[in-house]
């Protein structure tokens, strides 16, 4: 009985020296990373360097760094890159510390040891309104932020195309008005287009709100927005003027709206143009027809 004992404890004894042994030796194979450096040092970035692991034992690293001084450090510990990460979100003109540790499997053993401590100061260049340093992005006559890393075009000169056509010039007779407006991409945005004329009226009798009086073409954002809407009455605002909209009549969409009226010396048109979220065009177009409700002078 006491040998039996005394070969199951030995067993044990050699199983648990077997496990203690093994792990030291497997954790050997991790190497701590060697040859850190940090380079590319801005004010808000830096790029941290190390030797490639030769053994392709690594399964990740595991960064920790912090402003020295404070004693709590900040961690990353899923760096799958093999030689350099870029840490962002720092503060400018403050000192750093950094160490990095290699991870050898999927789960969080074994590791090694933290590799020499690494420390960089962050600079204080002026940013540009990109928030860029050193940078040279600027600011355009419309107020956005462009060249230098923005990827944005300065606006150009504002230069929108208007045009005004009848569909026949016979005196005193009811024609088709067809008004129109476009922009280049770059320019700044139109907010309206006012029409007016020394001569000829509209005639407004017996319109009520959501009659037709024809249709538009709408082009905006370069192109992205292209639809074909009908005109109808908005409200009535009085015998000689009156609200117009623009509707698409499949989803009901209010895309502009425009007043045409009739004033003491001809007519007066005064269209709101279509938006795109940002004071620049990207290229725009309103093709306006109204249908039989103008009268030639």
């Amino acid at each position: 009985m006491e040998g039996r004992f005394t070969k199951f404890f030995n067993l044990i004894l050699l199983f648990i020296i077997f496990t203690i042994g093994t792990n030291p030796i497997f954790a050997q194979n991790c190497e701590t990373p060697i040859n850190t450096s940090t380079t590319n040092i801005l004010n808000f970035s830096a790029t941290l360097n190390w030797d490639a692991d030769t053994n392709a034992n690594v399964d990740r690293y595991r960064l920790r760094y912090r402003e020295v001084g404070l004693g709590s450090w900040q961690y990353n510990h899923n760096i799958t890159t093999d030689s350099l990460y870029e840490l962002t979100g720092l503060n400018s003109s403050s000192n750093y510390e950094w160490q990095l540790r290699a991870i050898c499997s999927a789960g969080n053993f074994p590791t090694s040891g933290w590799s020499l401590l690494q420390t960089f100061i962050t600079t204080n260049y002026p940013v540009d309104c990109n928030n860029t340093p050193n940078g040279i992005a600027w600011i355009d006559s419309c107020g956005n932020c462009v060249g230098g890393t923005t990827g944005n075009l300065p606006c150009i000169a504002f230069t929108p195309v208007v045009s005004i056509s009848l569909s026949n010039l016979d005196c005193d007779s009811l024609t088709d008005f067809t008004f129109s407006f476009s922009q280049d991409a770059n320019e700044p945005d139109v907010s309206s287009a006012v029409f007016e004329s020394d001569g000829g009226s509209f005639n407004l009798l017996g319109l009520n709100t959501n009659d037709t009086v024809g249709y538009s073409v709408n082009i905006a954002a370069g192109g992205q927005l292209n639809v074909t809407t009908i005109l109808l009455v908005d409200f009535i605002i009085s015998s000689d003027k009156i609200s117009i909209k623009s509707v698409d009549d499949i989803t009901g969409q209010v895309y502009s709206s425009f007043t045409i009226e009739n004033t003491s010396s001809g007519i007066l048109i005064v269209a709101t143009s279509l938006p795109d979220n940002n004071n620049v065009t990207q290229g725009n177009s309103q093709n306006m027809f109204l249908s039989g409700i103008f009268v030639n002078p």
